[in-house]
C-alpha cells in the first residue's frame, strides 16, 4: 500500500514538473507562484520546504528554457541588460540571506500581489498606472539606465530569495513596460536572470536545510521537457498574444494571492480573539 501511494505521489510530481515548465518557459515566468502554492497545498509542504523546493526546480526550467529560447529567437536582447541586472540581482539574493531567518511575509506577499495586480492591468492595456509614475523619471533615468536597473534587480533577488520565486512575475512587466523590450527578448532574458538568480536563492536556502531532494529530483526531468516544448511554442506565437496570456496569468495569480492572504489574516485575527476569551474567565 504504501509502495502505491508513493508512486502516485510521484507520478503527481512528474505531471506539475511538466506543466509548471511548460508555462513557466513559455512566458518566461519561474513558475514559482505555481510550484510553492501547489506543492504546500496539495503536497502538504511547509512554506519554507516549498520555497527552497521551488527555487532549485527553477533552475533547470530556466536554463534550459533560456538556451531554447536563444536558440529559436533570431535577435537577443541587448547585453548590456544582462552584464547590469543579473549580477544585482544574485546580490540581492545574497543580500535576502540576511533577513530570511526573521522574516515576517504576510505583508509583502500581499503588497507583492497588489503590485502584481497593477501590473497585470497594464498588461491587458486596461489601466497605465506604472506609466504614470514613470513618464516625469523616464528621461532622467535612461540617461543613466543602470540607475533603474541595478535597484531593481537588487529588489527582484530579494524577493526571490523571501517567497521562493524565479521572480519572471516581476522581469517581464519590467523589461516589457520599462524598459520597452520585445516581448520575446524580454522572455529570454528573464529566464537566463533566473538560472542564475535561482542558483543563488537555492544555495542560500539550503543553508537552512530545508530542501526536499526527493520532491526536487521527480520534478527535474519532467521540467526539462516542459521547458522545451514551452520555448518552441512560445516562439511561434505573436508577441501580443503572449503579453494577453501573461497579464491573465499575472492577474489571476495576484487575485489568488490577495484573497489567500487576507483569508490567513482574518484566520489570524478570529485565533488571537478567541485566545483572549479563553484567557479572561481564567483571570
Amino acid at each position: 500500500m504504501s509502495r502505491a501511494v508513493h508512486y502516485q505521489f510521484d507520478i503527481r510530481l512528474v505531471l506539475l514538473g511538466f506543466f509548471v515548465a511548460l508555462l513557466s518557459a513559455g512566458i518566461g515566468i519561474g513558475g514559482g507562484t505555481l510550484l510553492v502554492s501547489i506543492l504546500m497545498s496539495v503536497f502538504g509542504f511547509d512554506f519554507k520546504k516549498a520555497a527552497s523546493t521551488s527555487l532549485a526546480t527553477i533552475i533547470p526550467i530556466s536554463f534550459i528554457g533560456s538556451v531554447s529560447h536563444l536558440i529559436f529567437l533570431p535577435e537577443i536582447p541587448p547585453l548590456r541588460y544582462y552584464f547590469i541586472f543579473i549580477p544585482t540581482c544574485v546580490l540581492g539574493a545574497i543580500l535576502g540571506r540576511r533577513i530570511v531567518q526573521k522574516r515576517q511575509n504576510g505583508w509583502l506577499k500581499f503588497a507583492f500581489s497588489v503590485f502584481l495586480l497593477v501590473i497585470s492591468l497594464r498588461m491587458l492595456k486596461i489601466f497605465d498606472f506604472p506609466s504614470l509614475i514613470y513618464s516625469g523619471l523616464y528621461g532622467i533615468l535612461f540617461s543613466n539606465e543602470w540607475l533603474l536597473i541595478a535597484p531593481m534587480g537588487i529588489f527582484i533577488g530579494i524577493i526571490a530569495v523571501l517567497l521562493g520565486l524565479g521572480c519572471g512575475l516581476l522581469i517581464v512587466p519590467f523589461f516589457v513596460i520599462i524598459v520597452d523590450l520585445d516581448m520575446h527578448e524580454a522572455i529570454t532574458l528573464s529566464l537566463t536572470t533566473m538560472f542564475f538568480l535561482t542558483l543563488s536563492a537555492t544555495i542560500v536556502q539550503k543553508r537552512f536545510k530545508t530542501l526536499d531532494i526527493s520532491s526536487v529530483k521527480s520534478l527535474f526531468i519532467p521540467a526539462l521537457t516542459g521547458a522545451v516544448v514551452g520555448a518552441m511554442i512560445s516562439n511561434h506565437l505573436p508577441a501580443h498574444i503572449l503579453k494577453i496570456l501573461f497579464g491573465i496569468f499575472l492577474f489571476i495569480i495576484a487575485c489568488n494571492y490577495m484573497v489567500h492572504e487576507t483569508a490567513m489574516h482574518h484566520k489570524l485575527a478570529g485565533s488571537v480573539v478567541n485566545c483572549r476569551k479563553g484567557i479572561k474567565p481564567t483571570l
